[in-house]
């Protein structure tokens, strides 16, 4: 993490009535290490072949996590742990608990050419019970309107800035950054690059931005008392550049595919509107 320390219609599900409430975040704006419990939602994925977190995500159900495809091109899902309720990368986590990985669900039209549809979903082992530092976020509903500045959280534990790993021992890290509008972002970082799955955050003159080890992690804004998923981290040049926001996967863009995996407990969608 780069930067100073850093619907159509409502789901009736279990879901909805207990996700994007974050009750120990107090923030209005970022630039400082994380607080136990300020995004509850947030998970490090460790592979146990290399011995590191790798990639980040977001619970959006009590057995499911959404990350992005992109993080598993080198990673067996079976030498992969998640963690939740995590705080620091290194020692002691009161709070934490872990679960293996049974299925992942990638997909079907990724492009790792072009980043296109960067999600991917993975199935716990067993499901995890819900705390006031292990809770689900809402998820952006399609037809969720998220226009230029609106101001957008994103977390991880990635680089500071790039090449350079989080200093011992590895707090979670958090930053506020501005949507950036879309004709903007593909005049900034190339023609054809950002499609309608794409949404894009960042400050023109740079500083800060999400970076290496924090792909797949959540980009949420609040709306009222509670906190929306509206992107995944997915890609971007370099890190915290001037003129170079960093991409994400538009979660509202997957409403109907992620319905489709989760028949029997979906996640909670809300239609984000900045009006209300």
């Amino acid at each position: 993490m780069v930067g100073s320390y850093l619907a159509l219609k409502l789901s009736r599900s279990l879901s909805l009535s207990v996700c994007g409430n974050a009750s120990l975040n107090n923030r209005i704006v970022g630039g400082q290490d994380v607080l136990p419990g300020a995004w509850p939602w947030q998970v490090s994925l460790y592979s146990t072949a290399f011995g590191q977190h790798f990639c980040g995500g977001s619970l959006i159900t009590k057995d499911w996590v959404m990350t992005a495809a992109h993080c598993f091109t080198s990673v067996n899902f079976r030498d992969m742990l998640v963690y939740l309720g995590k705080q620091t990368q290194h020692g002691y986590n009161p709070r934490q608990i872990s679960r293996r990985v049974t299925q992942v669900v990638c997909h079907p039209n990724y492009k790792s050419n072009t980043n296109d549809n960067d999600i991917t979903l993975l199935q716990l082992n067993e499901s995890v019970s819900f705390t006031n530092y292990i809770r689900p976020v809402c998820l952006a509903a399609q037809g969720s309107n998220f226009r230029a500045g609106t101001l957008s959280w994103i977390t991880g534990w990635g680089n500071i800035p790039s090449g350079e790993e989080l200093p011992f021992p590895g707090v979670l890290q958090e930053v506020a950054l501005p949507i950036v509008d879309r004709k903007q972002c593909e005049n900034l970082v190339g023609a054809g690059l950002i499609t309608k799955n794409m949404i894009c955050a960042g400050l023109l003159k740079g500083g800060k931005d999400s970076c290496q080890g924090d792909s797949g992690g959540p980009m949420v804004s609040k709306q009222g008392t509670v906190w929306i998923q509206s992107g995944i981290t997915s890609w971007g040049e370099g890190c915290a550049q001037p003129r170079s926001p960093g991409v994400y996967t538009q979660v509202s863009q997957y409403q109907n595919w992620i319905s489709t995996i989760l028949k029997k407990n979906p996640p909670g969608f809300i239609k984000f509107n900045p009006a209300t």
